[in-house]
């Protein structure tokens, strides 16, 4: 095996190892991600009894395009409250109306960067908003207001999404952006009818 032999086969190595050097810090970051998204359903649970909430998880609905899931429903005298997390770790880079926004990770200067186009999590939320009236009058239950926000759920995500400011909570803000009083209204909901529609959907 001539020099240029060694140097081809070691420069080989040394590709395959930062790629899978790359793989193995993904999965982790993924791991890890995926973990978050339970504490943000640990945060609405611990709330929900004094307030009369029923938290649901992974809620699918079908419209016209085909299913919408959103990450997690809450039903209380208040309303319907859908949320669809933010819980890969990188930079969001968008405008509000875009129907996906470019997700950075890593860094610049690092290996393992990767910038990738995912689904807008406000356009799933529209969408999943729009299912969720239309069951409702499929179920003739009228006057439930229906809102939805995107929680953070860990300090590695910065959103850099124009316009995104007003449904984007940030990491730690979940407590206190449900704390509003408009979430403590009672608005006449009645939690059980609704959440029954949604079990028999």
């Amino acid at each position: 095996m001539n020099e240029l032999d060694i140097f081809f086969w070691g420069m080989m190595i040394l590709s395959g190892l930062a790629v899978m050097l790359a793989i193995y810090r993904a999965n982790v970051r993924n791991h890890h991600s995926e973990r978050t998204k339970k504490d943000i359903a640990k945060t609405l649970r611990s709330m929900a009894p004094l307030r009369e909430w029923k938290v649901l998880d992974d809620i699918t609905l079908t419209d016209k395009k085909g299913e919408v899931t959103a990450d997690h429903l809450v039903i209380g005298p208040f309303g319907v409250l859908a949320l669809t997390d933010l819980h890969r770790r990188g930079g969001y880079y968008g405008e509000l109306r875009d129907e996906e926004w470019v997700l950075s990770t890593g860094g610049e200067d690092k290996v393992e960067t990767l910038r990738m186009k995912v689904p807008s999590p406000v356009k799933n939320n529209e969408r999943f908003v729009a299912a969720f009236r239309a069951l409702l009058t499929r179920g003739e239950v009228y006057n439930v207001p229906v809102e939805a926000l995107c929680p953070v759920t860990q300090s590695k995500i910065e959103v850099y999404v124009t316009g995104a400011g007003a449904t984007v909570v940030e990491r730690g803000k979940l407590r206190e952006t449900l704390g509003r009083q408009k979430y403590q209204k009672d608005n006449g909901v009645d939690t059980e009818k609704v959440a029954a529609l949604v079990a028999k959907k």
